[in-house]
């Protein structure tokens, strides 16, 4: 792929085609009379993210004869995406870059938004459960994005929820990115401790980015301060290259990586963090402990609880089976897995792969309703991820599903080369990206 061939990707978003449907919306407790299906066909999306707001605005620009019902037990969108900006002080990037009221494009396409939290759901009545009522479903897309598992930290639930508030993850918007904002802002001296999540997690590179732009902070106030990175694995996830080499050069006096590195567990009131890493001299792994002054702790990521409760398909990991090449649950022809929650298929748990795949489940969908063949298989979807590694330059990958042998497979290609130009695009894609879901 071409440098101007990946820079045009931080704008695909903002150059498409905005549809002229109109109708109206509702983000308050609903009264029953719509809690029954009556004339229409009803799809509800659990979850208004990245993922489920591209569902449904791609299912009304494709066939607007289907109610759509959005349930967020959030009352405002805080983008996660481009927060690691905003906590590094990047110049230009205001915390209200983050926030988006998701009214403006349910009134534009005509889909409801539902302020309630979704508890449960049941299949042979094709009903889910809210904490205030319940409601019918055609179709049922669940887009929940992640939860957080702490115990491979070797925290039990108390200890979980103190590590949260001490410590937040933010890898949701709101409270915990105020939180660590001032945490940043606030630090004097000493060490600030990261951790890498186990196993599969949402963002690959945001706690490698997140490390730099501290680190960068830092650096530009002059601080007696380190950045301290643990990871479980050999080398970052994804782009090492490109971040070893910010580390190694960039921040060499501000940030210690320690690789091979597993929590065993958090003293929260301490502030020591127990953990065995691998010698390479004595070919063991060996305890250490390290104390911090404060730290962004980041537990191993699970999708929500909802998909086991209502008996659908789940990897070993817990995340989503679904019928290859489609985003169908394996065992529910009615419902449809999309986004963080999605485990079949090597895709990065990023927001472009989300939009990217809610696009073409939209697509899927309105022809599914519309008694077509939803050609599944037929689209498949893309990503791009930037990393700033300084306030001024970045990195990146692109991600390409395709399809061999009826199996889904993913080709990346690494740009990791840090430069000024993909910074710039990293700014572009967010805008598109924004603008195409809320605009």
């Amino acid at each position: 792929m071409e440098r101007r061939d990946l820079l045009k990707l931080g704008l695909l978003s903002s150059v498409m085609t905005i549809s002229n449907v109109y109708g109206s919306t509702e983000s308050s407790n609903q009264n029953i009379d719509i809690n029954k299906i009556v004339n229409k066909q009803r799809v509800i999306i659990i979850g208004g993210g990245f993922a489920g707001l591209s569902v449904a605005k791609n299912i009304k620009i494709n066939y607007n004869n289907v109610e759509v019902f959005v349930f967020e037990s959030k009352n405002i969108f805080a983008s996660c995406p481009y927060s690691n900006l905003w906590f590094g002080g990047v110049e230009g990037v205001k915390y209200e870059d983050l926030l988006f009221s998701p009214l403006e494009p349910a009134k534009r396409y005509d889909y409801r938004l539902i302020n309630d939290k979704v508890i449960s759901i049941n299949r042979n009545k094709k009903t889910i459960t809210t904490l205030n009522s319940e409601f019918e479903y055609s179709l049922l897309v669940i887009a929940t994005g992640i939860e957080y598992n702490y115990a491979t930290f070797g925290l039990d639930e108390n200890k979980a929820k103190e590590c949260q508030n001490l410590f937040p993850a933010s890898y949701n918007g709101g409270n915990e990115q105020l939180t660590l904002k001032k945490k940043i802002e606030n630090f004097k001296k000493g060490t600030f401790l990261i951790t890498v999540p186990k196993g599969t997690y949402r963002c690959p590179p945001a706690p490698y980015e997140r490390a730099c732009l501290i680190a960068n902070y830092f650096k530009a106030k002059k601080l007696n301060a380190k950045v301290v990175v643990i990871d479980p694995r050999e080398k970052p996830t994804t782009k090492a290259k490109g971040f070893l080499k910010a580390f190694n050069e960039l921040y060499k006096d501000y940030i210690e990586y320690l690789p091979m590195s597993n929590i065993t567990n958090i003293d929260t009131e301490n502030k020591i963090v127990y953990y065995d890493t691998f010698d390479s001299t004595t070919k063991q792994f060996i305890q250490k402990k390290i104390n911090f002054d404060d730290a962004n702790i980041i537990p191993s990521n699970i999708a929500t609880k909802l998909l086991k409760q209502s008996g659908l398909e789940i990897t070993k990991d817990g995340w989503a089976k679904v019928k290859s090449p489609s985003f169908e649950s394996l065992n529910d022809e009615n419902i449809f897995i999309v986004g963080d929650a999605l485990g079949e298929y090597p895709f990065p748990k990023s927001a472009q792969m989300a939009n990217s795949c809610g696009i073409i489940l939209g697509e899927q969908i309105a022809k599914k309703l519309e008694k077509k063949d939803p050609q599944y298989g037929t689209s498949l979807p893309g990503n791009v991820c930037y990393s700033m590694v300084s306030t001024t330059t970045a990195i990146s990958v692109t991600h390409q599903a395709y399809l061999e042998n009826k199996v889904v497979k993913v080709k990346a290609e690494l740009f990791e080369e840090a430069d000024n130009a993909t910074a710039i695009a990293t700014k572009n894609w967010y805008a598109g990206i924004t603008n195409n879901i809320f605009e």
